[in-house]
C-alpha cells in the first residue's frame, strides 16, 4: 500500500509504503497512471459486457415477457446511442470545470441505481425507456468516451498514444460476457441479472472512480512517472508548456485543424458504424454464412480491434500522426477492396476483411483523445474531446441508416459497400491538410506568449 503527497502545494516526494520512512523510500516500481488504465480498462469491459454489447442477450427475453416488437426495444438502444452524442460535449466542458473523477463516480451510481430499477421496476414500455434513459445518461459518465481519456492525457506526454491506446482496449474484453448474460439469463432470469450487474456498476466501477486522479502535479508526480531530474529538464518543461499552456476552446475551434480532424473522423465512422451495424446480416445475406457462423465473423472483428486500438496509440507516440491516420483509412479502403474482389465463401476467405477492417476501425478508437491533447493542449482537453465525439457520433448515425436504406433498395449490401470504399480512400488526404507536430507546437507557443 502506498502513501501519496497531498494537496496542489506538494513537491515530489516518492510514495512511501506503509511502515517505510523517506530516508528508505524507493520510487514506485510502477507509474500510479497506469493503475488509472487498468481501471479505465475494467471499467469500460464491465460497461461493454452489461450495457454495449451485451445488453443483446437480454432482448429476446424482455420481448417474451412483454409482447413487445422488436423494434419497441431496439428503439431504447438507439436512444442510448444518441444520448451519448448529444451529451458528450456538455460532458467535456463539465469535466473541464469540476474534473472528471466526480463525473466517473456519479455517473457509475446513476448507471447502477438505473440498471436495477430496469431490472425490478420495468412494467411497461414508458418505465423501460425512463429507466434506460437514466442508465444512458450514467454511462454516459463512465465510458471511454470523454472522461477517462481527458485523465489518462493529464498523466502521460510521451507515451500518451500507447495508455490511451491500452485504456479503450475495455469493449473487445467485455464482448465475451454475452456468453455469460446468456447462461445467467437462463437460469435467473433476465430482471435478476439486469439488477445484480447493476449493483456490481454502482460497486465496481465506484472503487474505479476512486482509484482515477484528475492530474499528477498535485500529488507529487510528473507526467509518465517522470524522477524530478528529468521533470525539471527543459525538455519537459517545454512540453508541459504545451499542454498547460494550451488552446482555449474558442481558439480550438477557429483551428481549420481541428475541422479536418472532426472531418476526418466523422467520415471514419460513417464507414465503420455502418459495416459494424450490418455486418451480421451481410455475412448472411450477401455472402451466405449461416448466422452462427456470421456472429463469430463480429466476435473476431471486436478481438482483432485491439491490435488497430494499441498500434494506432503506440505509432502516433513515434511517428508522424498523419501518417497514421492516412494509413488507417487506406487500410480500410482496401478491407472494402478485397470484399468486392474475392468471393469470399468461407471464413478463412473472409479473414482479410475482417482483420483489416478492425484494425483500421479500431485505430480511430484512441485518435480523438491523443490528437485532441496532441494538437491542441490540456488547457481545454475534456470540451474538445467531448465536442468531436458529439460530432462522430452524429456522423455515425448516418452509416447505418445509408446501409439499410440501399439494402431495401437493391437487395443486398454490394453498392454500400462501394460507397464505403470510396470515402474512406477519400478521407486519406485529408490528414495532409493539417499542420505537421512541429507546426502545432509551433503555433501554440505563439499562443502562450501572446496571452
Amino acid at each position: 500500500m502506498c502513501t501519496w503527497p497531498t494537496g496542489r502545494s506538494a513537491r515530489w516526494e516518492t510514495p512511501l509504503l506503509v511502515g517505510e520512512t523517506p530516508a528508505v523510500a524507493a520510487r514506485p516500481r510502477i507509474f500510479y497512471g497506469w493503475y488509472i488504465v487498468g481501471a479505465s480498462i475494467f471499467s469500460n469491459a464491465l460497461l461493454s459486457g452489461i450495457v454495449f454489447s451485451g445488453f443483446g442477450a437480454f432482448i429476446i427475453p424482455i420481448e417474451t415477457t412483454f409482447g413487445w416488437s422488436r423494434s419497441a426495444i431496439s428503439g431504447a438502444l438507439a436512444i442510448r446511442q444518441f444520448e451519448s452524442g448529444l451529451l458528450a460535449p456538455g460532458i467535456g466542458f463539465v469535466v473541464d470545470r469540476f474534473g472528471a473523477r466526480r463525473i466517473i463516480i456519479g455517473g457509475a451510481l446513476m448507471t447502477g441505481l438505473g440498471l436495477m430499477a430496469l431490472g425490478w421496476l420495468t412494467t411497461g414500455i414508458a418505465t423501460f425507456y425512463f429507466f434506460f434513459i437514466i442508465v444512458a445518461i450514467g454511462t454516459s459518465g463512465i465510458s471511454h468516451s470523454v472522461t477517462w481519456p481527458v485523465i489518462i492525457t493529464r498523466w502521460f506526454r510521451r507515451k500518451r498514444g500507447t495508455a490511451i491506446g491500452l485504456a479503450v482496449m475495455g469493449p473487445t474484453i467485455g464482448t465475451a460476457l454475452v456468453i455469460l448474460n446468456t447462461t445467467l439469463e437462463e437460469q435467473f432470469g433476465w430482471r435478476n441479472v439486469i439488477a445484480g450487474y447493476g449493483l456490481l456498476v454502482a460497486v465496481l466501477i465506484t472503487l474505479m472512480g476512486l482509484i482515477a486522479r484528475d492530474r499528477p502535479e498535485p500529488y507529487g508526480l510528473a507526467p509518465d512517472g517522470d524522477p524530478p531530474a528529468l521533470a525539471g529538464s527543459e525538455a519537459s518543461i517545454r512540453a508541459a508548456a504545451h499542454d498547460a499552456g494550451g488552446l482555449t476552446l474558442v481558439q480550438v475551434l477557429r483551428s481549420p485543424s481541428f475541422w479536418l480532424l472532426t472531418l476526418y473522423l466523422g467520415g471514419m465512422f460513417v464507414s465503420s458504424s455502418g459495416f459494424l451495424s450490418h455486418e451480421l446480416p451481410y455475412f448472411v445475406d450477401d455472402l451466405g454464412f449461416s448466422a452462427r457462423s456470421a456472429a463469430v465473423m463480429v466476435t473476431l472483428t471486436f478481438a482483432f480491434s485491439a491490435i488497430g486500438r494499441i498500434g494506432a496509440g503506440t505509432l502516433m507516440d513515434r511517428m508522424d500522426y498523419r501518417l497514421v491516420m492516412a494509413g488507417s483509412s487506406v487500410l480500410m479502403a482496401l478491407s472494402f477492396a478485397y470484399a468486392q474482389a474475392v468471393d469470399m465463401r468461407t471464413g478463412w476467405a473472409a479473414q482479410p476483411l475482417v482483420i483489416g477492417f478492425a484494425v483500421a476501425f479500431g485505430a480511430n478508437i484512441p485518435m480523438r483523445s491523443v490528437l485532441g491533447a496532441m494538437m491542441f493542449g490540456n488547457r481545454s482537453i475534456g470540451s474538445v474531446i467531448g465536442i468531436l465525439n458529439g460530432g462522430i457520433v452524429g456522423a455515425g448515425l448516418t452509416g447505418p441508416l445509408m446501409l439499410g436504406l440501399i439494402f431495401t433498395w437493391q437487395g443486398n449490401y454490394n453498392t454500400g459497400v462501394w460507397v464505403m470504399l470510396v470515402l474512406s480512400m477519400a478521407l486519406a488526404v485529408v490528414p495532409f491538410f493539417m499542420r505537421s507536430r512541429r507546426e502545432l507546437e509551433r503555433t501554440r507557443d505563439a499562443v502562450r506568449v501572446a496571452g
